[in-house]
């Protein structure tokens, strides 16, 4: 099972943070169903459930591209009665990201007030087209494209240039923009930018991690810092730096200006700041 995926709802209900929404990233349908169905058996059903032939399990892909609001319509009418068989039921939506403004109007009303053991699961290979006031009703959870962070396999000094770079910059905002360069070369080459951006993107999730359940994945060794920056910053203040991290990873695969990048996601991390 996804590792991440599994601590998630470990912590979530044993500190009993359980939450009506889930927003899924960088992932779709295909890719965590096995691990869906594992923890819709474990923390939903507490039965071994097959996630495809379930009568309290609805799942909603794209059509032609896109999701419309008669989806989601047909949805929320699947819901308007209780289960017979089931305590609490569930609803994907795969691909989230390709809802239209009236589907993403339409669930907003429904998650906005969430009825007794209905479960949203949503999927999106990119967060960032999901509607803000949608992910401020979810509890977000980013999926790792590949494998685990590995600290033991980076190089040390690029690790404490993150640390250093995420403290001053919850210090003092947009204005470490003049003091980035003592963090990255002046000529630093995609990859290690990738890798700063990586680290910083871990370590931010740490830090969500320590405000919801105290406790750091990665980053143990600096939990004193994890803490300091958790203290300062609300739950979705650090999901939106996040997110804007994950935006501009993502951009890090098509040519761009590697000179006006940092800048750029700081600007934005600021804008996106609560």
């Amino acid at each position: 099972m996804n590792k991440i995926l599994k601590e998630h709802f470990e912590n979530m209900f044993s500190s009993n943070r359980v939450g009506h929404s889930f927003l899924l990233c960088n992932t779709n349908y295909d890719n965590l169903k096995e691990d869906l169905e594992e923890i819709l058996s474990d923390y939903f059903f507490h039965e071994k459930i097959d996630i495809d032939n379930n009568p309290d399990i609805y799942i909603l892909k794209p059509e032609n591209g896109s999701i419309k609001k008669e989806a989601i319509l047909e949805l929320q009418s699947e819901f308007k009665y209780m289960s017979q068989i089931h305590d609490n039921r569930i609803y994907i939506i795969d691909h989230a990201e390709l809802m239209n403004d009236y589907a993403s109007n339409s669930l907003l009303k429904y998650i906005e007030e969430p009825e007794k053991n209905i479960y949203a699961f949503l999927i999106t290979s990119n967060v960032n087209k999901i509607l803000p006031t949608i992910k401020s009703r979810c509890q977000v959870l980013f999926i790792s494209n590949g494998s685990d962070l590995e600290l033991s396999k980076i190089d040390s000094e690029i690790i404490d240039k993150v640390v250093s770079f995420v403290m001053n910059y919850e210090k003092i905002g947009i204005d470490i923009i003049a003091d980035e360069f003592n963090y990255l070369d002046k000529k630093v080459d995609k990859e290690t930018l990738k890798t700063f951006i990586r680290l910083m993107k871990y370590f931010y999730r740490d830090i969500l991690n320590y405000k919801i359940y105290e406790i750091c994945k990665d980053f143990m060794a600096y939990e004193s810092k994890i803490k300091e920056i958790s203290e300062k910053n609300e739950e979705k203040s650090i999901i939106n730096k996040l997110i804007v991290l994950n935006k501009y990873e993502n951009m890090l695969e098509y040519n761009l200006n590697i000179n006006l990048f940092l800048d750029n996601l700081i600007i934005e991390m600021e804008e996106h700041n609560e």
